[in-house]
């Protein structure tokens, strides 16, 4: 298995889930961490499938987690 940028963004929110499990603050349900993972897994799977070459697998991998972080953001903002 090869190490990309989807699977260390897995491995961060796993460590932050576990870290942060017992804080009040922490407002995700189990199903909500569960559906986020199959999300990314999948998204992995469908980049590993379509993109071959390494060196482009991380670039397009780079743009869906930024892009996908934008768009969290700007959805945050307006239903603020």
């Amino acid at each position: 298995m090869k190490l990309t940028p989807l699977n260390i963004v897995v491995a961060c929110f796993l460590t932050w889930i576990v870290s942060e499990w017992g804080n009040a603050q922490l407002r995700l349900e189990w199903w909500q961490v569960v559906l986020f993972l199959v999300v990314i897994s999948l998204a992995d799977v469908v980049f590993r499938l379509f993109v071959k070459d390494l060196k482009k697998l991380w670039i397009n991998e780079i743009g869906f987690i930024l892009v996908s972080g934008i768009l969290v953001i700007v959805l945050k903002i307006l239903w603020r």
